[in-house]
């Protein structure tokens, strides 16, 4: 049955959803339903006779992805295994998974996340001969990625020993058969220039290309997708330049400037009616962003309520701040009946996390932190992904030198170096060098060291034979038990039973993770899931807790919505930010949109807070200035606090008292 597109969307939607033909750019404000245009866009495609096979569906995260998937498949009820809808670097690697041998890598490449890379790029600083002391590795990655990328054209002096790093990295990686993050985009774009018969087979697969959060794309994503695009011009874009907020990735609002010069015949649509949010928010958000210079005029409208006014919080400072957040959580929830989840908590760096996260579980209140750290950043974690990693490609030097010695084994630095050395020599992985040191009667390495080199090997090798059999979680278990991981921690934490049942079951929980993949998808490889997972966590797709409130930066809250939002910290210096004051002019403009968008993850109500002081980093008291932002918003919309929230009158006062000293009780 054909969907009916003038029934089920606005007409504006069903405009935009029903050109399918020729480029189009749709200007998609906050709340407007897009994903819902977008979903049955592809439906009334597939209607329409087009294969599902020749659509492309591109967006920035798993989650985004995923739903677009199932949305699309419950509305069609159809199977559709031939649909691509997927991210911007889950494509990219799918890409290098067929052609990469093109560009002189195996097919059997492993991607590297940051920690991989910094571990590799402090031993090519090593290796040259330099120490790692006079180096900021995190800096130097920043800087080698917008190399890589292309936002920084070249070193300028080709004899330094920046330079001499950069190029011996880029050498590591290709001869470790690796590739990070950037290259998931770089080298299909390569690829496409040194083999146009390539770029022409995947033109001709992919004739319909669908871009969502056009505004977030990086001028390199944008150059990838339009290189797709160019032979049949079928590309439709979805973004709003006002939610731009990731310049500092590299995405680029100007792309939609890009897009209009590269494909003058495109049809314009806009999404204005937004189906979130209170009319008193909008107002907000349409006011204060008419202040942006170079933006898509527009102006978000709703059929809803004109709603609460906008409540203003002046506490004293941030600890102040955080305990009348926490109190007032407390008591809507309570009074209104909502979940813990229905609340979001936003802040404009991440320096302001701690104290609010503290004051909510002070309040019995439990939080879901965006920007804490990954699982996977865990070091149990790692060291055991890193035997994986290294079971499944044993020219992975890194993750070698990362479990060498995890747990001790006996072989020392100097039985490394000579490893090293000799594996440089020879131009081979390092662990074929140790292979060889391991069983040469004249190798270099003797007595418990060479013994000790022999049991690692055997111990990979057995393993190897073991993924054979396609026993992933099985085998993680049998590495576990093998090394005798429990005993390493033990060791580690003799006072501290706790700490070490807790990174067990950190390890339990990754066994139960690659078992779901396992199940979820029988048919994969080892291979496949260290790859999913190193995308997947640089996506940064957390699972949703549906009883925690929602504690997060803004840039983190993009994409999400709630039924009550807090804004702390909107001070001068904090939004906009410092360094957007002193330094670029025009980095006032996306700290605006940054605003914009924290005010429009509200649906019902939204309360901002600002201080008369707070401590720095360095524990510093300072006087703070509202942010210049709430200037531009007309008072009428604002009330005070202790005038409209709960909590303010004595019974609740009480009340607030009597549940403190129940916790008390025995």
């Amino acid at each position: 049955m054909a969907v009916d597109l003038k029934k089920e969307l606005n007409p504006e939607q069903a405009a935009a959803a029903e050109k399918i033909e020729g480029p189009s750019l749709i200007i998609a404000g906050a709340g407007s339903g897009k994903t819902r245009m977008i979903t049955f866009r592809i439906a009334h495609m597939l209607d329409s006779g087009i294969d599902e096979k020749n659509i492309l569906a591109l967006t920035f995260t798993n989650k985004a992805a995923k739903e677009m998937s199932e949305r699309i498949r419950s509305l069609t009820n159809k199977p559709l295994k031939s649909l691509t809808t997927t991210t911007f670097h889950s494509f990219g690697m799918g890409l290098l998974k067929q052609y990469i041998q093109y560009l002189g890598y195996k097919n059997n490449f492993t991607i590297y996340d940051t920690n991989d890379n910094t571990a590799l790029l402090k031993q090519v600083i090593t290796s040259l001969g330099y120490q790692l002391a006079d180096y900021n590795t995190f800096t130097l990655l920043q800087t080698f990625s917008d190399l890589k990328t292309g936002r920084v054209r070249e070193i300028e002096n080709k004899n330094s020993a920046l330079n001499e790093i950069y190029q011996e990295w880029l050498k590591s990686q290709k001869a470790y058969n690796v590739v990070d993050f950037d290259d998931l985009i770089v080298l299909p774009i390569r690829l496409f220039e040194k083999r146009p018969d390539v770029l022409e087979k995947v033109q001709d697969r992919f004739r319909y290309i669908m871009v969502d959060e056009f505004q977030d794309t990086s001028l390199l994503q944008y150059r990838f997708v339009s290189m797709i695009a160019s032979k049949y011009h079928n590309i439709s874009v979805v973004g709003d330049d006002d939610q731009s907020i990731y310049s500092w990735r590299g995405a680029n609002y100007q792309n939609i400037q890009m897009f209009e010069k590269d494909f003058p015949e495109r049809q314009e649509f806009k999404l204005e009616r937004n189906y979130r949010s209170t009319g008193t928010i909008l107002e907000a958000a349409n006011t204060l962003i008419t202040h942006n210079e170079e933006r898509k005029k527009k102006k978000l409208w709703t059929e809803s309520d004109k709603g609460s006014n906008i409540f203003i919080i002046r506490p004293i400072d941030g600890e102040d701040e955080a305990m009348i957040i926490a109190e007032s959580i407390k008591r809507r929830a309570k009074q209104q009946g909502l979940s813990y989840s229905d609340f979001g908590v936003l802040v404009r760096t991440n320096s302001l996390l701690t104290t609010l996260e503290n004051a909510l579980l002070e309040y019995g209140i439990q939080t879901q932190v965006s920007g804490g750290q990954s699982f996977f950043d865990r070091k149990e974690i790692r060291d055991l992904i890193c035997y994986l990693k290294l079971i499944v490609n044993d020219e992975d030097d890194v993750s070698l030198l990362r479990i060498i010695n995890t747990p001790r084994r006996g072989i020392g630095r100097v039985s490394i170096e000579k490893i090293r050395a000799y594996a440089e020599k020879k131009n081979i992985c390092l662990f074929d060098a140790l292979s060889q040191f391991a069983y040469a009667a004249d190798s270099p390495v003797k007595g418990k060291s060479q013994e000790a080199m022999k049991r690692f090997t055997e111990l990979m090798l057995s393993w190897q034979n073991e993924l054979k059999n396609n026993r992933k979680a099985y085998l993680l278990q049998n590495i576990i038990d093998e090394i005798d991981y429990r005993g390493m921690l033990c060791e580690e934490y003799p006072d501290n039973q706790k700490m070490v049942d807790f990174k067990m079951r950190s390890l339990e929980f990754l066994k139960d993770r690659i078992k779901r993949f396992e199940r979820s998808n029988p048919d994969s490889t080892m291979r496949d899931y260290l790859n999913l997972m190193s995308i997947a966590g640089k996506e940064n797709d957390d699972e949703e807790d549906r009883g925690k409130v929602n504690l997060m930066t803004m840039h983190a809250s993009k994409g999400l919505e709630f039924d009550t939002v807090y804004l702390a910290g909107i001070e001068d210096n904090i939004i906009p930010s410092s360094r957007a004051l002193e330094e670029d002019p025009k980095a006032i403009f996306e700290e605006r949109r940054l605003f914009y968008v924290a005010i429009t993850r509200a649906r019902k109500e939204l309360t901002i807070s600002h201080c008369e002081k707070r401590k720095d980093r360095m524990g510093d008291e300072h006087l703070c200035i509202p942010s210049r932002f709430l200037e531009e918003i007309p008072n009428t919309l604002f009330s005070e606090e202790n005038e409209n929230l709960p909590g303010s009158t004595i019974e609740d006062k009480l009340g607030m008292l009597d549940d403190f000293l129940a916790k008390f009780d025995c």
